[in-house]
């Protein structure tokens, strides 16, 4: 394989997993949460993942995805939210996904 083959294969999935996440993911944690916890907690989110951007450099996406990670854990807890790791790591990939697109 060629490397514009690989490039062509690595867009197809991520633009399969852009379709996954918008359709289902965000509309379960949506369901999950109610209609005005959840878009509170997407506002959050959408802040920290533009703070964590301008603060890291794309090398330090390890610490990126710490920072936002913490700051979602906090605000849920403000917002008496209970959310596991994989909850977070999805609300955090739906939220990149949204902004890239």
């Amino acid at each position: 394989m060629n490397n514009e083959m690989i490039t062509v294969i690595i867009k197809a999935v991520l633009a399969i997993l852009s379709v996954f996440i918008t359709t289902v993911v965000i509309p379960f944690i949506k369901e999950k949460l109610g209609e005005a916890k959840y878009n509170q907690l997407v506002e959050y989110t959408k802040y920290a993942v533009r703070c964590a951007e301008q603060m890291f450099t794309p090398e330090e996406w390890e610490e990126k995805k710490q920072y936002v990670s913490q700051y979602i854990t906090e605000k849920a807890t403000e917002l008496g939210i209970g959310l596991n790791e994989q909850d977070i790591d999805l609300l955090i990939e739906g939220v990149v996904n949204l902004i890239k697109h």
